[in-house]
């Protein structure tokens, strides 16, 4: 996708309803991307990605409610 081409604006409130929907969808969305990358990364670097993983999932498990509200 480029950014360019889209209205920044558009695809802002877009997020904003998939948040207000279903933040889940948000948290697939960034493991999948997160998995994507860890095939290129080394070995030492997993166990970072793991933590990362394991820390976006408490972070949206604790303040979904803010983020929805934010959004």
């Amino acid at each position: 996708m480029n950014l360019d081409q889209t209205d920044r604006s558009v695809l802002k409130e877009v997020l904003k309803e998939i948040l207000k929907e279903d933040v889940s969808l948000f948290k697939q969305a960034l493991r999948e991307i997160l998995a994507e990358h860890q095939s290129d990364q080394p070995v030492h670097q997993e166990n970072r990605e793991e933590k990362i993983k394991q820390l976006l999932s408490e972070d949206f498990d604790t303040y979904e409610e803010v983020f929805k509200a934010l959004a």
